[in-house]
């Protein structure tokens, strides 16, 4: 599989070891996926503040810089599940975690060859304790971030 012209557009907006993870994921990923946010702008982030789906508010200096979306390059990527003729699995959760399990290991296997210099974390396991979504105070499945 490969990515379609928006999410490469997207994903170009990412941090290298970003590009690097999601270009060798989708290779080998049994289920197809696309991106839908890399760098983001503070108007966005206000918005998606003011709606309670961020704990980033941009007004914020010392939030801001918490915001690894405004980075720039960002370094956090948003995706979603896509399968041809079904609109409804984009954020289904059985596929989400399909997909962070795979992005995980590629993510893994990468900066243990030493191809990549940062770890991942996943927002439907930001302890990284291996719990999944129970024990998080945000879900945030389509969610992946350099650490």
């Amino acid at each position: 599989m490969v990515f379609g012209k928006r999410s490469i557009e997207r994903k170009k907006t990412c941090h290298r070891d970003l590009q690097l993870i999601l270009d060798h994921a989708i290779e080998t990923s049994l289920v197809d996926c696309g991106i839908s946010e890399g760098k983001r702008t503070d108007a966005k982030q206000l918005e998606y503040f003011l709606a309670g789906k961020s704990r980033i508010d941009p007004r914020n200096p010392e939030l801001k810089r918490k915001g690894k979306h405004l980075r720039s390059p960002s370094w956090a990527v948003d995706i979603y599940a896509y399968v041809p003729g079904r609109k409804d699995l984009a954020f289904d959760r059985v596929h989400l975690a399909y997909l962070a399990g795979h992005i995980m290991n590629v993510a893994k296997t990468l900066y243990d060859d030493e191809i990549i210099n940062h770890r991942l974390r996943w927002g439907g396991n930001w302890d990284s304790d291996g719990t999944l979504l129970y024990d998080q105070s945000l879900q945030d499945m389509p969610h992946f971030e350099l650490i």
